[in-house]
Parts: C-alpha cells; structure tokens; sequence
C-alpha cells in the first residue's frame, strides 16, 4: 500500500532488476523519474531472490504444459483474489517483457477488477510471441488486446505487436538515454578503430561487419576493429572467422565490459558501427550520438525513426557488407561532414530523456 499519498504504479518485472543496460535500465529510470508523480513499486515474479527495493510476487505460470494449465485453473479464484488485494489503490499496472505469466493480470482488468493494465514490450518478448502457435498464439493475441495500451520502444516493434494481435492498442514511446556524465579522455586504444557494441547473437550480424571490415582494411590498414557485447551463440563463429582472416592481430574482442568502460571506447572511435538486422529501438546508437561519435548503421526496426540518413549518420541496408564498407569509408574520408553529423545527431539523443519517455507513458495511457 502507498505511504507517501501518491497514486501507486505498479510495475512487474520479468526478473530482478538490478542497475545495467536494457529493461533494467527502462525500468529503474521510469522508477526514478515518476517519483514525483507516483509510489513506484517494483514486483518480481520471476521466484528468484528480488532486491531489498523490490517486492517478490507469485504467479502461476501458464501455456508450457497441460499439467501446469490445469493447475492454473485450478488456482485462479485464489490467485485472483490475492491480485486484487496487491493492486488495490494502484493506478496502473504495468508488466516489461510480458509472457502469459501475467495472464492473470489481463483477466483481472476483462473483469474491471484490477487499474489499467500496461504492457511495455522491449522486442525479443514481441518476436518471441510471433513464434508461436496454437492455442499459445491466441492466449497471446488475448493477453495484448486486453491491456489499456501496449507500449513500444518503436514504431516499428508497435508494428510487430499489431501484427500479432490486431485488436492491442498499440503505442510508440521512445526510450530515454541517460548521459553518463564526464568521461575520460585518454583513449584505450593508440590506433584509430571502428566500435561496435552489440551482443553475440545473429540479429547484430557480426560476420557481417567483419567482411565489411576487410574491405575497408584495403584502403585503411591502420584501422583497427573492436567488439563489444555480452556472450552469445555467435562468440564461437566470429573468432572461427578472425582467424581464418586473419584479423586476430586487428580486432578487440571485449565481453561483458562494464557499462562505464564501454562509453570511453565508444567516445574516441572514429566511427561507431552497428549492422544489425533487426533494432527493435537501438539505444547503442543513441549513445554513440551522446558522445558525438560518427555513427553508420543498417535501416532497420526503429533506427530510422530517430537517425536521418545523411543528417545525423549514413545508413544501409542489412547484410550488404559491400553497402556497409562504403558508408564506413564515406564516414573516414570526411571528418568534417562526419563531426556535422555527429554534431546534430547529439542534439537529438540530448532530448531523448526519461521525462519525455515517462510524459509518453502518461500521456498513450491517460493517467492523471
């Protein structure tokens, strides 16, 4: 229950949430930010161990198995009536990541038993509930439509979310990006390099920038390559292909980097670089732009709704590393222009705040 008078906002978290990049990051800062308005309350129901800040939920799980449905059922008078009593007073709830583990949310708030129900989706949960099938599509299908207003960080994941259920009202709000404030000016790497900052996994297309790269070591020898990212399937196939390249002698591999270090690489590369093949938003680049750093990247899911061709970075295609190359040279070959972009893409980032993502929050679901 609300101490401080303040309407309650409940958020439910896929997992504990601790301070670090993504959801986590999305959460602690609309936390933060809507502490003058609201009582922030934070809800794990993941079963594992939850902060000191944040309170442990549980919920029956539901979709995975005959067994585990019939229990459910079972369950789900006393489990709705345990909701209705943690939701009492709240204005809103609102589930990140969502899975059919917040079911019983949606069925509370059908039955106008609950406060207004917000789904905010990050993209791997939208892809996620695209593969599947049967009667777990249309519990999905369900679960969408039944919330007041399904948050994107997108237009193009709020596009997804259509897709999969037609009847979810469907809204874009950008994320914010925090400045980390001063960063160091001594540069971690003499040579000059490219960076790229992006988990192992085959949507960020690392072989794809490493064939890039090579071309672009033909008319730039001395440029060095750098990886950043947390592990992933792809860790073994891209130092398989720098070492039949050749490029081990070239290239940094960093894993698991601690945020406050990435930013100093990020800061004194002569370009930043991301391939992807599907940004449900892209905050790397947003990023990139903070620390005025020249950005290519691919024209894909939400990155051109912030990044204009030509104005604020160079853009191309995915998996055309012939396209990819060209843009990176095109970015070296004119440090002026690059700066001018860099320049005004800053100025964009800049006023991408969580003040603005938590006015878009309340505004796409009319809370006072």
């Amino acid at each position: 229950m609300a101490t401080s008078g303040k309407p309650r906002y409940i958020f439910i978290a896929p997992w504990p949430i601790t301070p670090g990049t993504g959801v986590n990051e999305v959460i602690l800062n609309l936390r933060e930010t809507m502490k003058p308005a609201y009582d922030a309350t934070i809800a794990v129901p993941s079963g594992r161990p939850a902060p000191p800040d944040q309170v442990p939920l549980k919920l029956p799980g539901l979709g995975y198995s005959w067994r585990s449905n019939l229990g459910f059922i079972a369950l789900l008078p006393l489990t709705l009536f345990r909701l209705r009593s943690f939701v009492r007073g709240a204005i809103a709830v609102n589930p990140h990541f969502p899975d059919l583990e917040i079911f019983a949310f949606a069925l509370l708030r059908r039955m106008r038993l609950g406060p207004k129900l917000i789904l905010s989706v990050h993209g791997n949960d939208v892809t996620g509930a695209l593969a599947s099938a049967g009667v777990k599509r249309l519990l999905y299908r369900w679960l969408y439509a039944s919330a007041d207003v399904v948050i994107a960080c997108s237009g193009a994941l709020a596009s997804k979310v259509r897709t999969l259920s037609p009847r979810a009202r469907a809204a874009a709000v950008w994320n914010g990006v925090t400045h980390p404030g001063p960063v160091s000016e001594q540069r971690p790497l003499a040579a000059p390099y490219l960076v790229c900052v992006a988990g192992f996994v085959p949507k960020k297309a690392h072989q794809v920038l490493l064939s890039a790269y090579r071309q672009v070591l033909a008319a730039r020898p001395d440029l060095h390559l750098v990886l950043i990212g947390n592990p992933g399937p792809e860790n073994a196939p891209v130092a398989a292909a720098l070492e039949a390249w050749g490029l081990e002698d070239k290239t940094e591999v960093l894993i698991n980097l601690p945020h406050d270090q990435v930013w100093r690489w990020v800061k004194h590369a002569a370009c930043f670089v991301l391939p992807s093949r599907d940004e449900p938003f892209g905050i790397a680049i947003l990023e990139a732009a903070l620390m005025r750093t020249p950005v290519v990247a691919t024209r894909v899911g939400g990155i051109p709704e912030f990044l204009e061709d030509g104005v604020h970075g160079l853009l191309c295609e995915p998996d055309r590393p012939d396209e990819l190359a060209a843009q990176i040279l095109a970015t070296l070959a004119d440090p002026a222009a690059a700066r001018d972009r860099a320049a005004t893409f800053y100025e964009r980032a800049a006023s991408l705040t969580w003040e603005r993502a938590f006015a878009g929050y309340r505004s796409k679901a009319a809370l006072p």
